[in-house]
């Protein structure tokens, strides 16, 4: 995002962007540790936690104090601490916190939203310009039939809920399809025409490499997966896809988010989902080419897994490119991208309170959609299983 430093800004700046990382002490340090992390912080005051949530504050005239009572470096600061501090929220934004910094003298203790410490702000350090962009973590995101789904862990922003969910029940409803298509295409081929297709497709694989049994076998089974994506490939989301993979390269290389310089990104990101299910497929591929002829219980066999796994882990990102680059992306629109650009555009508005924080392993499995696309996919078969059960006909193939 272009930041105006002039009269006015384009962007609403928070708390958390003009934190000081103060680093706190504790009721039993000794006065001359909190000596040391005051003349350290350089602000003036040094925040006293207990439990990570602020106690008070040990400032210049507190400690002088002390030494002035007769207390010893090595008695605790806790007693010598000031109650008399002023919290303000980190989500906060500066026009709402600057008038409690402008009633006291001290800086303010920043807190998150269940209170804990995060670090300490000034009056001055509120109206001076923020040092650096705020921390927002790596993104991740998916593309979903109502838009772009981002995410750095934290925060969310873009498509909701049941967007994810409905890109789960349309990955299921493509499956589906591709199954429809191969293995009722199989079957009529081989009820009309007598080519026994899909006893191919179900025959098991026999390691001989017979032309009919194996070859034909695996080339229609592994031909549910090329159809999947040919498929996914004629929909609007693989654009949607695209410009997701664009907008989070703009971010993390820096660049403004506007049309004309997002509509350069690459389409290709190294950490889509899609490399993943490129190194299953490739290492399932594999390892049904290199344990070819060898008895199930050999070391043989064994080496020929350990080598499919080294060529698996050789040629799985390269192999993933490839298939988002070929299927699961393709050229996007321009409101396709624009949208794209709005999505980003509301995470890094939602993401600057939280600068630097990071999530716990429930808030990212959450934020990440992985259960809300399991839950649109399980959704979607048991309708399916349901309308088999009331129209009597088979629906799932497979």
């Amino acid at each position: 995002m272009i930041r105006n430093w002039g009269s006015e800004s384009i962007a609403k700046f928070y708390v958390a962007e003009k934190l000081h990382r103060v680093t706190p002490a504790y009721p039993d340090d000794s006065l001359l540790r909190g000596a040391e992390l005051l003349a350290q912080s350089g602000i003036g005051v040094l925040p006293v936690l207990q439990e990570g949530v602020p106690i008070g504050v040990l400032t210049e005239a507190g400690l002088r104090e002390a030494l002035q009572a007769g207390a010893q470096w090595s008695d605790p600061l806790g007693e010598w601490a000031s109650d008399a501090f002023v919290r303000v929220p980190i989500d906060a934004s500066v026009e709402e916190a600057l008038p409690h910094l402008l009633e006291t003298d001290l800086p303010a203790i920043g807190v998150d939203e269940w209170g804990r410490y995060v670090g300490v702000v000034s009056a001055a350090g509120l109206m001076a310009r923020p040092v650096s962009m705020p921390q927002v973590g790596m993104i991740g995101g998916m593309a979903t039939p109502l838009g772009v789904y981002l995410t750095n862990g934290v925060v969310s922003a873009g498509s909701s809920n049941l967007g994810l969910a409905l890109t789960g029940a349309l990955l299921f409803l493509l499956y589906a399809a591709a199954t429809w298509i191969v293995i009722g295409g199989a079957q009529l081929a081989q009820a009309r025409y007598g080519i026994p297709l899909y006893s191919y497709y179900n025959s098991p694989f026999a390691g001989v490499w017979t032309l009919t049994s194996d070859v034909l076998g695996l080339v229609l089974r592994g031909s549910i997966f090329v159809v999947f994506l040919l498929l996914m490939r004629a929909l609007p989301i693989a654009g949607t896809h695209a410009a997701e993979h664009m907008v989070v390269h703009a971010i993390e290389r820096g660049e403004p988010l506007v049309l004309e310089v997002v509509r350069r990104m690459p389409r290709v990101h190294p950490r889509c989902g899609t490399n993943l299910v490129a190194g299953v497929v490739l290492f399932l591929g594999l390892s049904k080419v290199f344990t070819w002829g060898s008895p199930p219980d050999s070391e043989a066999r064994d080496l020929a897994l350990l080598m499919a796994l080294l060529f698996t882990l050789m040629f799985w990102r390269t192999f993933g490119a490839f298939l988002q680059w070929a299927a699961t992306t393709k050229p996007p629109t321009d409101k396709q991208i624009l949208g794209a650009i709005r999505s980003a555009e509301m995470l890094l508005q939602k993401a600057r309170p939280y600068s630097g924080m990071t999530p716990s392993p429930i808030m990212r499995l959450w934020n990440s959609g992985l259960i809300q696309i399991l839950a649109g996919a399980w959704g979607a078969t048991l309708l399916f299983l349901l309308l088999e059960r009331w129209l009597g006909i088979t629906l799932l193939l497979g």
